[in-house]
């Protein structure tokens, strides 16, 4: 299963990537189609689930995380 959380802007996307990826877990930058109000500039990171806490991890390095559904 994968994560897809959503972030204010691609800059945030990218930290998230990186942060995720020294943590090793697997992580990309992926762009919504169809934005909703709230999904900010429309960009999520997809992230593969883990045994750790992967928002956790996010808002432990200033990544603010807008909200996330699993696939």
């Amino acid at each position: 299963m994968y994560l897809y959380i959503k972030v204010g802007s691609i800059t945030n996307a990218q930290r998230a990537k990186s942060v995720l990826n020294k943590n090793k877990i697997k992580a990309s930058v992926k762009r919504l189609e169809n934005p909703k109000p709230g999904d900010g500039c429309g960009y999520v990171v997809k992230a593969e689930e883990s045994n750790r806490n992967v928002i956790e991890i996010l808002e432990n390095n200033s990544i603010r995380v807008l909200g996330y559904e699993r696939h």
